[in-house]
């Protein structure tokens, strides 16, 4: 029989227990799950089970991430990438080394790298007759992601960079057009071979195109070979190649040939005189959007850069340790607990290492909810059922609830706020830590569900509730 979440009423408030022993796990062992829960108005005491338990949290750890950004760089922070040189200018040719000054925009993609080399284009520069030299000196050490070398390949353990274009991963453009099943890379990286053995297939739906081709990369050769049924014409599939010098170099050179320009004639590193004049220039998108692109997709490469520029903003050589004394500092600042039970590695989660405890995440929930970038913050979190990590998810509980997810070998996490129909809202966490949470989704999610319907029908028995007459 299912245990009943207890819920209380005071002060008009509805209030949730915080006895273990109400909360149905479904399941799940009573050491197998972090919960803590609490409303947002305040009033009351939380559902706490194991809730100072130090847990892995998965990508919920960017949760601390983002919000420490708002916070310290603001919703409209921006990320410039420009171009310098020292060198004369000869007709149509720069004679000398330029330089590519990267300042870690975590969604700089060739659009962007077209509209840099199209402002230097514009001052009639086409050759490049130097090098061309990627000043990196934004980050310095930007630390790790231990014990991924399993997944080295695949794009979520692809790392940060001051020079990261498209994520670092090359697109495979797949065509069957009536002329032949085809397949094209993109950007076209001179370092990258691509050989393709695809032959048309059948007239079948193509939900997928790594359904009906086999695609093997070992980061320098990509072989493709299966067959292509028409549905699949203008699909795409993407690769992690190249290391991030040799991708940034070669996306380079494609996107200035694409323009009709010439050069350079090598890649290096090297930063740039004090004399360097700038010759083309890049603002990115606010901190805002990108923080949507990280919550919604979790991705990885873009929470980790963000954490850095935490770093980099903060000062430092060690821009990864820098990033995180700046973390805990605006923890503290905000008079948060438990901030000696936060183990961090690179902000994203994606880590073997990283802790946090259910009630700090959830005192961080609390914070953003009500401090000024609310707005921006919850915006930025999937919603359940239309968008993100949570749109094959919680369809019966809809827009109303946004949540986080967070997924790792042993590890499953859901932290986040759900709209009680009064406009009242609960935060909420939950985090599955155990060799069994492959398993365990649908009960993390029915524990979540529980948490949001019983605050729903506690707040609308409080609104009901006659209030007494203020004395006052």
């Amino acid at each position: 029989m299912r245990k009943t979440i207890t819920i209380a009423a005071a002060c008009g408030l509805a209030l949730l227990s915080a006895a273990a022993s109400a909360l149905d796990l479904h399941g799940l062992k009573p050491d197998e799950i972090a919960v803590w829960a609490a409303p947002v108005d305040g009033g009351g005491p939380v559902v706490g089970h194991r809730a100072d338990a130090p847990v892995n949290p998965a990508s919920t750890m960017k949760l601390l991430t983002g919000w420490a950004a708002l916070n310290r760089l603001g919703p409209d922070y921006r990320w410039k990438t420009a171009l310098l040189s020292a060198a004369p200018l000869d007709g149509d040719a720069l004679k000398g080394d330029l330089y590519w000054l990267g300042g870690g925009d975590p969604r700089f993609d060739d659009g962007n790298l077209l509209s840099l080399l199209y402002s230097l284009r514009l001052r009639g520069i086409r050759k490049l007759d130097g090098r061309l030299l990627l000043d990196k000196r934004a980050f310095g050490n930007i630390g790790g992601a231990d014990d991924f070398d399993g997944d080295a390949g695949r794009a979520f353990v692809v790392g940060p960079d001051t020079h990261l274009t498209n994520l670092k991963v090359a697109w495979l453009s797949f065509f069957n057009d009536g002329r032949g099943a085809r397949v094209a890379l993109d950007p076209p990286l001179a370092g990258v071979t691509l050989n393709v053995s695809l032959t048309p297939g059948p007239d079948v739906p193509c939900p997928d195109v790594r359904a009906f081709v086999s695609i093997r990369n070992d980061g320098r050769h990509v072989v493709v070979d299966g067959k292509l049924p028409p549905a699949c014409d203008g699909r795409r599939a993407y690769v992690n190649v190249l290391d991030h010098d040799e991708f940034a170099g070669q996306d380079f050179a494609a996107m200035w040939a694409a323009l009709g320009g010439s050069g350079p004639s090598r890649v290096e590193r090297g930063r740039a005189p004090d004399d360097a004049r700038e010759l083309a220039a890049w603002e990115s998108q606010p901190l805002a959007v990108a923080l949507a692109d990280i919550n919604k997709y979790s991705n990885n490469t873009m929470a980790r850069t963000l954490f850095l520029t935490l770093g980099r903003e903060a000062g430092g050589e060690d821009t990864a340790a820098a990033a995180e004394r700046a973390l805990r500092e605006e923890l503290r600042h905000r008079g948060m607990d438990d901030v000696d039970a936060l183990r961090l590695e690179n902000g994203a989660g994606l880590s073997r290492r990283e802790r946090v405890t259910a009630r700090l995440l959830g005192q961080v929930l609390l914070d953003a909810a009500r401090g000024p970038y609310a707005g921006e913050f919850e915006s930025s979190l999937p919603i359940a059922g239309v968008d993100g990590t949570l749109k094959k998810r919680f369809a019966d509980l809809g827009p109303r609830l946004r949540l986080k997810t967070g997924t790792l070998n042993d590890v499953k996490a859901l932290a986040g706020y759900w709209l009680a129909a009064d406009g009242r809202r609960l935060a909420i966490v939950a985090i599955v830590n155990s060799p069994r949470a492959a398993q365990m989704g649908p009960a993390l999610d029915a524990v979540v569900a529980d948490l949001a319907r019983d605050f729903n029908t506690a707040t609308m028995r409080s609104s009901a509730s006659p209030r007494r007459p203020n004395p006052l």
